[in-house]
């Protein structure tokens, strides 16, 4: 038996706001989602103020964690 053997995470890693919100929502919301995400146009700041009016609460920084790969997602 080797030294690591068995070595396991403690608990699986839960996805980040953004990444649980991603999940709530519809087929069709969630593409959308993924879309402003990823188009350079939409900053943070006007993005998550665009989704606050739509009743998604998701904070600048929040969501500037999960475009930079520094949040809890980019660890799965």
């Amino acid at each position: 038996m080797g030294l690591l053997d068995g070595l396991t995470p403690i608990k699986d890693i839960e996805p980040c706001k953004v990444g649980r919100t991603i999940l709530e929502l519809d087929v069709d919301d969630r593409s959308i989602l993924i879309l402003a995400l990823e188009d350079e146009r939409w900053t943070s700041r006007a993005l998550s103020h665009a989704l606050k009016t739509r009743g998604v609460s998701l904070a600048v920084d929040t969501l500037k964690a999960h475009r930079n790969n520094t949040c809890r997602c980019s660890r799965t």
